[in-house]
């Protein structure tokens, strides 16, 4: 766990909070969504417009997100990459437990949720390098 991601994460997460209040239908949310709203709210200094996600499963398995720092060429130490597991049904995949398929704007439970989701998220941000 990077230090500094965390210390900004909650310096943020109440704006991350009414992101994702005011998501108007959270079926259309996917790990990626998570991913790059996290970066866009709370780490400017990287860039979530260019996240790289890595997945070789297929109804289950392990997403990787690489994502760079906002620099000209960056070099390996410009770079940090987070994890999540997901599964095919709401018994195995958080988000879908979350969600309980719902549609619409998410209620108070689910925000609560959604916010845990993303903080194991921040917990998980690793450099590719330190080097």
């Amino acid at each position: 766990m990077e230090k500094e991601f965390v210390k900004l994460w909650e310096e943020n997460k109440e704006s991350v909070k009414e992101w994702i209040s005011n998501v108007e239908d959270q079926s259309e949310l996917d790990y990626g969504d998570f991913v790059e709203n996290l970066f866009k709210i709370c780490f400017d200094e990287w860039d979530s417009s260019e996240i790289t996600e890595l997945d070789h499963g297929d109804y289950q398995g392990t997403k990787v997100w690489l994502i760079h720092r906002k620099t000209y060429q960056p070099c390996e130490t410009d770079y940090v990459w987070t994890t999540d597991y997901y599964g095919s049904c709401s018994g195995c995949d958080t988000l879908q437990a979350i969600s309980d398929y719902d549609n619409g704007k998410p209620n108070e439970e689910q925000v609560k949720d959604y916010m845990g989701l993303m903080l194991n998220l921040v917990q998980k941000i690793k450099y590719l390098s330190k080097d």
